[in-house]
């Protein structure tokens, strides 16, 4: 597995035969953000689009999988624009150019998956805490196992795949050896984790 952020046309020609996954961070788009946050979000997905074209000269993106999505086809499209419209309208781009959207989770574990994280919120024992804690720790290693196996099965030879999740979450996955991995990481995020980390302006973007 390699980490790349920026690569030249040497280095481009060197993974054009092998399966590539180009992984975006998801980001979204809290109800309660402030102003400077939506400029630097709006900036972020410019900037990975930007970032998009310039690595596909190692080769164009042909699958696309992303976090929380069971579903294909216009199904799939309508559940992201509800939950990210600036990353839907890339996706909708790539789809025009010949890319396939593709089921990433399966619904059954997404759902526990989605349930347990929704009980850790509730909790007011230690004891249900630890029961609940062990259960979702079964289900994430499950959700994992799963993706790793949609990634293996559905990248073909010298096929290149846009791989949106939440940033943690793919410090959790394990790749298969034969998939290069290509990070698109551009300056917009680095600015937006500065803005969360800013104490006075962090109460702002939480404020209701």
């Amino acid at each position: 597995m390699t980490e790349i952020g920026k690569i030249n046309k040497p280095e481009a020609e060197k993974y054009k035969n092998r399966k590539k996954i180009y992984f975006v961070r998801n980001l979204y788009l809290p109800k309660n953000a402030t102003d400077k946050y939506k400029i630097i979000f709006d900036r972020y997905w410019k900037e990975v689009e930007e970032h998009l074209l310039k690595i596909e000269a190692a080769g164009k993106v042909s699958k696309i999988f992303c976090e929380s999505l069971y579903k294909s086809g216009e199904e799939a499209r309508r559940v992201l624009k509800s939950m990210n419209a600036a990353l839907e309208q890339i996706i909708q781009k790539k789809i025009e150019e010949g890319a396939e959207l593709s089921p990433l989770e399966d619904k059954e574990i997404f759902g526990s998956f989605v349930d347990w994280n929704n009980c850790m919120m509730v909790i007011r024992t230690q004891t249900v805490y630890d029961t609940i804690q062990e259960q979702l720790r079964n289900v994430v290693k499950e959700r994992f196992k799963h993706i790793k196996s949609v990634l293996e099965n559905n990248i073909g030879e010298a096929e290149a795949a846009m791989l949106i999740m939440r940033g943690e979450d793919r410090d959790m996955l394990e790749l298969p050896d034969d998939i290069e991995l290509f990070m698109i990481s551009p300056p917009a995020y680095d600015d937006l984790m500065q803005f969360m980390r800013d104490r006075d302006e962090g109460k702002e973007f939480w404020r209701s």
